[in-house]
C-alpha cells in the first residue's frame, strides 16, 4: 500500500510530504519496508599481491549492479586514487563514478576525532595531542586505532537519521596486509571480552554480530602464484575460518599468465628452440617464459586448491603499463560470480 509520510531532519525543519510504500506488519499496521541488509567486503593478503586492485574492481561493479558502494582506503599510498584518475582521496567520501565513493582512513585523524568527542573543548583537545606522552600511548595500547576503524565502518553500514536510508549499501574495505588485517578483524572480540558494558562494549558486539554475519560480511583473500604468498594465504585463510569464525570467500589469485599455447603446442616450441637461430630465437624463448609461466602459476593454484578445498578465483596478469580503473571491468565481472553472488539488482 502506499502512505503519505513524513519525516524531520538533522536540523529539525520539516521536510515535505512524500508517498512512500508502506507494509501491513503482523497487527495490520503500516509500516516501513525493511531495508536490505548492507554488506561488507574485507580485501586483504600479503603486501604487495593487488588488493587494492581487487578492492577496486568489487567497488566498481557493485555500483554497475546498482548498489551505492564505498571503497575505504586504509593505507596512505595513493593507489586508489590513481586507478580512477585522482591524485589522492580525502578524509570525507568522494565521488569515482556513479554510485561509487572512495574515501581514505588515517588512523591519526580517527583518533584525534574520537578525543576530541570526548573532551568537547578544542583547547584541551590540542594540548592533548601535542602530548609526547598521549601519541606513545595511543600508539602503544592495544586495539585502539583498529577499533576506531571498524566503528567509522559501522557508522558507514547502519541506517542514517530515522532509519530512512543507509549511505551506503556495500563498502569495500582496501584493508592492511594480512598480519594486521587479522588484528583489526580480532579488536572487538578482544574488547568485548574486556569491556563487556557501556558504550564501548556496545559497540564492541555490534561489530562482533557484524562480522559474525556471513550473509553481510565476507573477507576477500588476495595471493600471487608464488610460493610465500600462498603460504600466507593458507595461513591467514585458516586463522579467519577456524579461529575467528568469518566467512572466508574464495581467494583471488592475481596476476595469472594467460594460457597462449596448448600442450602439443607448447612441446613443439620447444622442440623448434633447439634449433632456433637468427631472430627466431628471441620470439621462441619469450613464448617458452610465458608458457613457464603459465606453468609455474598453476603449480601454486593447485596448492592452494588442495590446502583450502575451493576452487581460487583466477585474475589474469594485465600487460599495462598503467593500470586504470577501465582495465578492471573485466575482473569485476569474474569475481561477481562469487564475492558478489546474489547482490544483482
Amino acid at each position: 500500500m502506499f502512505r503519505n509520510v513524513h519525516f524531520r531532519d538533522g536540523g529539525g525543519k520539516r521536510a515535505r510530504w512524500q508517498r512512500c510504500v508502506m507494509w501491513p506488519n503482523a497487527a495490520g499496521v503500516a509500516t516501513m519496508p525493511p531495508m536490505p541488509a548492507a554488506r561488507l567486503l574485507f580485501v586483504t593478503g600479503k603486501g604487495g599481491v593487488g588488493k587494492t586492485t581487487v578492492a577496486a574492481a568489487l567497488g566498481q561493479h557493485a555500483a554497475k549492479l546498482g548498489h551505492r558502494t564505498l571503497i575505504v582506503e586504509t593505507a596512505n599510498d595513493g593507489r586508489l586514487a590513481h586507478l580512477f584518475g585522482h591524485r589522492k582521496l580525502d578524509a570525507d567520501p568522494r565521488r569515482l563514478q556513479a554510485r561509487l565513493d572512495a574515501v581514505r582512513v588515517d588512523p591519526r585523524d580517527l583518533v584525534e576525532e574520537y578525543f576530541s568527542r570526548l573532551l568537547r573543548f578544542s583547547f584541551l583537545s590540542k594540548r592533548l595531542f601535542a602530548s609526547t606522552t598521549f601519541n606513545a600511548l595511543t600508539a602503544a595500547a592495544p586495539g585502539i586505532t583498529e577499533f576506531l576503524l571498524l566503528e567509522r565502518l559501522l557508522g558507514w553500514i547502519e541506517p542514517g537519521f530515522a532509519a530512512r536510508r543507509r549511505a551506503y549499501e556495500v563498502i569495500v574495505v582496501d584493508g592492511p596486509a594480512t598480519g594486521h588485517a587479522l588484528k583489526l578483524l580480532r579488536t572487538p572480540r578482544t574488547l568485548a571480552t574486556m569491556v563487556p558494558g557501556g558504550p564501548l562494549g556496545k559497540t564492541a558486539r555490534k561489530l562482533l554480530a557484524l562480522l559474525g554475519d556471513h550473509s553481510r560480511t565476507q573477507v576477500v583473500l588476495v595471493s600471487l602464484p608464488e610460493e610465500m604468498a600462498v603460504r600466507e594465504t593458507i595461513e591467514t585463510h585458516q586463522a579467519l575460518q577456524d579461529d575467528l569464525a568469518l566467512h572466508v570467500a574464495r581467494p583471488v589469485v592475481n596476476r595469472v599468465f594467460p594460457r597462449h599455447f596448448s600442450a602439443t603446442e607448447a612441446k613443439e616450441l620447444e622442440e623448434q628452440m633447439r634449433t632456433a637461430e637468427g631472430t627466431v630465437a628471441p620470439v621462441l624463448s619469450a613464448a617458452l617464459f610465458s608458457i613457464g609461466c603459465r606453468r609455474e602459476a598453476e603449480r601454486h593454484v593447485a596448492h592452494l586448491r588442495r590446502a583450502l578445498g575451493v576452487t581460487p578465483v583466477l585474475l589474469r596478469q594485465l600487460f599495462t603499463a598503467d593500470t586504470r580503473a577501465e582495465h578492471l571491468q573485466h575482473f569485476g565481472h569474474t569475481l561477481a560470480r562469487t564475492v558478489l553472488d546474489g547482490m544483482a539488482p
